[in-house]
C-alpha cells in the first residue's frame, strides 16, 4: 500500500509539472485556446501537447528573428535610396510583403547605383 501511495503522489507530481510547462507554453505562444482546454483536450497526452506547444514556439520565435532581419535590410535599403516614404511607412504599407519590399529596393537601389556611377563618369569628362 505504502509503495502505491508514493508512486501515485509521483504521478501526480509530474502531471502537475507537465501542466505547469503547458501554461507556461500557452502563455507564451498564445494558441488561440487557454491552457485548460487544451489541457483537457490532451489529457493523458500531455507529451504531446508539449510537444506540439514548443513547435509552435520555436516557428514564431524564428519568425520574429526573420521579420527583424528584414526590418533591419528595408532600413538600410532606405537609408541608401532616399524613395521619399520612411522605412515605418513602407513596412506599414507592405506588411507581410517584406521580400517584395526588400526586392523593389533593392532594384532601386541598383540603379540609383548606375545612375550615380554615369554622373560621376560625365564629371570627369567635363573636367578632362
Amino acid at each position: 500500500k505504502m509503495k502505491a501511495k508514493q508512486e501515485n503522489k509521483q504521478k501526480d507530481t509530474l502531471k502537475s509539472s507537465k501542466q505547469e510547462s503547458v501554461r507556461a507554453l500557452v502563455d507564451g505562444v498564445n494558441p488561440g485556446k487557454s491552457a485548460e482546454e487544451l489541457l483537457t483536450m490532451y489529457e493523458g497526452k500531455e507529451d504531446d501537447l508539449i510537444k506540439n506547444l514548443t513547435k509552435m514556439k520555436m516557428k514564431q520565435e524564428k519568425t520574429a528573428e526573420l521579420k527583424a532581419s528584414q526590418r533591419e535590410s528595408v532600413r538600410a535599403l532606405v537609408d541608401e535610396t532616399n524613395p521619399g516614404k520612411s522605412a515605418d511607412e513602407l513596412l506599414a504599407m507592405y506588411d507581410g510583403k517584406e521580400d517584395q519590399l526588400i526586392k523593389n529596393l533593392e532594384k532601386m537601389n541598383s540603379k540609383k547605383l548606375v545612375k550615380d556611377k554615369a554622373n560621376k563618369q560625365q564629371s570627369v569628362r567635363q573636367l578632362v
